[in-house]
């Protein structure tokens, strides 16, 4: 017959390879789930600055269209006739049958000697 001591020895040393198996099991466990949330928190970050670069540009956008708008104003004006009347009203040009008025400052008065 057998002693009892040989097999409570033998199943010590079992549960303790069973508890070491738990061990790494749980912790390629914790591992895999720590690498996952890092991946889901990177991906998360990566999403969140592409869409404030994305809304950036489209503020640029916004900014050049309403340039553009403009400059398009200033193409046809030129076009037109209207920039080469404008540029001779600066420069003291007038029609013929308008009435011209010049607003100045008042100079200042002359010392009497």
């Amino acid at each position: 017959m057998r002693s009892s001591t040989g097999i409570a020895a033998r199943d010590a040393a079992r549960s303790g390879t069973k508890s070491f198996t738990r061990v790494l099991l749980l912790g390629l466990i914790l591992a895999a789930g720590a690498w996952t949330v890092y991946v889901f928190a990177q991906e998360a970050y990566v999403g969140h600055s592409l869409a404030d670069k994305a809304a950036q540009l489209s503020r640029q956008n916004a900014v050049i269209a309403s340039q553009n708008e403009g400059y398009q104003k200033d193409i046809q004006a030129l076009t037109s006739g209207a920039g080469d009347e404008e540029t001779a009203r600066m420069n003291g040009y007038a029609r013929p049958d308008e009435h011209v008025f010049l607003v100045t400052t008042t100079p200042a008065p002359t010392p009497t000697p």
